[in-house]
């Protein structure tokens, strides 16, 4: 009777689940399993770090609408993948990962890479666990693609032992599970869903979230609906972005303060309620909230809600639009007449206005605004966009729009940098007829940088973008160190100028290097054309250091040192890139604690640092609504 091998088993697993692409390093004991995929039609993708494989397959899953596979070699191979597992797990992406181990035998006697990997896994998983004997391959393959993708999707840590990888069984004793999935989404409560329906119906000043949660039931049609027949308006979480389009009229990102502050029903599918959308708190007291979700916990977390459904989202929101039918009559044209819609849409013409001028600036260095208004003019309406970097990641949610379900990537709720560029390699992998564009800071590019590498080697033609600030946050965050007065060796401040197109020259990639405004829209239509060709492309651009910002909101303000309850200072600080023979000027604002909602901004040539205890010399004082990008840049000019 013919053997077959425990590695040929988990590729077989692999093959079984429809998953045509893997991502790993090979090593031992696991490169068995990369070599045998092939022959069950899986493509194993050899990456150049195991964080990057757990991105790149957690992206690839994403984009495909299935579960993304990482194969991880053992000892610190398996501990590289811990800040993937914490990225899908913090952000509800489905993902298997196959770590190696040594053989059981073997275990507590100082063998080579010897690690206790499941407990590392324990608490950033949906389940982690080892499989102990050959014959059972297929049966933890099949929980752990189960665990990952049902319920609240998450990632799965298998331990996969070297003998249990290298032993024999004979091929016609392989108990392969079966039909271990169910088609019948699971529906909401019939109660639950008329009180959602009346609430909605009735409501003034209704609005809808939109999650990434919505992915894995794609509700498009629903979600559009729903949103016309009421008039009402929607934000979206930033991966949540593109089921319906983001140049729909009901799409009020734009106002998205505005409209979160005086909503009076709040509709949330496919979304919690943390820290992205401020726990909840933005919401007015007597604001009602309708909450889908497939995982009952998060039903009124942070926020108490008045209705809760649990249920798979497409489901839900077909029983609420049918219990709709016959009573939103003129709703929608009253909604367009009303003064909710008008105050939302006054907002959103404002809010365009202040960052006009720096979507077209001419200044030089290059304004990060220009660059990616520039971006959004190049690339085609299908383009699946991976944004990465605190600077580029801030002002891309303002500029760049997503048109397709799944064509916007970022660390989403975990604010990890280093996924731009490993995200990217999956998501062209997911889908290789669109374009797919990575945008990274300088600092998150770094991480992940010869992922590009990957690219080339696998034939995976992507345009990679680095906006280069010089710095964390474009250098702002290094005049909130403390150093010492004069201290001048960079820390979180780059090396001026560095040329991180020449890592893809090497590689043998289309490379431009952009330092005025002019060369942007050329540069970006060569690297289109190359990756048309084949090419993998990389577009360099000097930009200005800091040119928004951080506010006490959102990641900026997590980075920076804030929070969403206020808890840390009051002040704020960014830099601006130093002409020759001068030193940067550091500028601040301060909210004053007298006035809430009026802020001090202060300037200091050449000064390293400023506290609290040593403020810089004011320079005016104005409302804090006024302050945008471009009213900051003018006043401190």
């Amino acid at each position: 009777m013919a053997q077959v091998e425990g590695s040929s088993l988990v590729a077989q697993a692999i093959a079984r689940e429809g998953v045509e692409t893997l991502f790993g390093l090979a090593g031992g004991p696991i490169q068995d399993i990369m070599g045998f995929a092939p022959h069950f039609g899986v493509r194993p993708i050899g990456v150049r770090h195991e964080q990057a494989a757990a991105f790149s397959a957690t992206a690839y899953g994403f984009v495909k609408n299935q579960v993304g596979v990482a194969v991880l070699a053992a000892g610190p191979a398996v501990s590289n993948g811990v800040t993937g597992a914490h990225v899908a797990y913090d952000n509800c992406l489905p993902l298997v990962i196959l770590g190696g181990s040594g053989a059981q035998g073997g275990r507590y006697t100082g063998t080579f890479q010897e690690t206790e990997n499941v407990p590392m896994y324990k608490g950033i998983t949906k389940m982690a666990v080892q499989v102990d004997s050959t014959r059972r391959i297929p049966e933890y393959m099949a929980m752990a693609f189960r665990k990952a993708r049902t319920g609240r999707p998450g990632p799965v840590y298998i331990d996969l032992p070297s003998d249990v990888l290298q032993n024999e069984i004979d091929e016609e004793t392989v108990n392969w599970p079966s039909n271990y999935y169910t088609d019948v989404p699971p529906m909401g409560n019939s109660d639950q869903i008329k009180r959602a329906a009346d609430l909605l119906i009735n409501a003034e000043r209704p609005m809808m979230i939109i999650g990434k949660g919505v992915r894995w039931s794609e509700p498009t049609e629903e979600l559009r609906q729903l949103v016309e027949t009421l008039g009402m308006p929607y934000v979206t979480s930033p991966m949540g972005r593109g089921f319906i389009p983001d140049d729909h009229p009901m799409n009020f990102a734009a106002a998205r303060s505005a409209i979160m502050t005086n909503a009076d029903v709040v509709l949330i599918a496919g979304s919690r309620l943390n820290w992205m959308f401020g726990f909840g708190r933005q919401f007015p007291a007597d604001a009602k909230i309708i909450h889908i979700d497939i995982e009952a916990e998060e039903i009124g977390a942070n926020r108490a809600a008045e209705v809760g459904i649990v249920g798979d989202a497409k489901a839900v929101l077909q029983q609420i639009l049918a219990e709709m039918e016959g009573r939103t009559a003129g709703l929608a044209e009253r909604a367009e007449e009303g003064p909710w819609l008008t105050a939302l849409r006054d907002r959103v013409e404002k809010n365009a206005e202040s960052i006009q001028s720096r979507l077209t600036s001419d200044a030089n260095p290059i304004i990060t605004h220009r660059l990616l208004h520039e971006v959004s003019q190049v690339f085609p309406r299908d383009t699946i966009y991976t944004v990465d970097g605190q600077t580029t990641l801030a002002t891309g949610r303002q500029v760049l729009q997503s048109y397709t379900p799944a064509s916007r990537l970022n660390s989403g709720s975990n604010g990890c940098m280093g996924v731009g560029v490993p995200f990217a390699v999956g998501a062209k992998l997911a889908r290789p007829e669109v374009p797919v564009v990575s945008v990274n800071g300088d600092c998150a590019f770094g991480f992940n940088a010869m992922e590009m590498e990957t690219a080339v080697r696998h034939n995976v033609p992507i345009v990679f973008i680095i906006n280069n600030n010089s710095g964390i946050v474009g250098g702002a965050l290094e005049s909130r160190m403390g150093l010492p007065e004069g201290y001048t060796e960079r820390v979180a401040t780059y090396t001026p100028d560095i040329r991180y197109d020449k890592i893809l020259e090497a590689f043998g990639g289309h490379t431009e290097n952009v330092t005025e405004p002019s060369e942007i829209r050329p540069a970006l239509e060569r690297a289109l054309q190359a990756t048309n060709e084949g090419k993998v492309a990389c577009v360099n651009v000097m930009s200005e250091h800091m040119e928004i910002a951080p506010s006490r909101d959102g990641r900026a303000g997590a980075l920076m040192g804030y929070d969403r309850q206020g808890l840390s200072r009051n002040q704020y600080f960014w830099r601006c890139r130093g002409t020759a023979g001068r030193a940067p000027t550091v500028l601040g604002a301060e909210r004053r604690l007298d006035q809430p909602n009026r802020v001090s901004l202060f300037r200091s040539s050449g000064a390293s640092r400023f506290s609290s205890s040593r403020l810089p010399a004011q320079l005016q004082i104005v409302d804090e609504s006024t302050l945008t990008p471009g009213s900051l840049t003018r006043a401190s000019a």
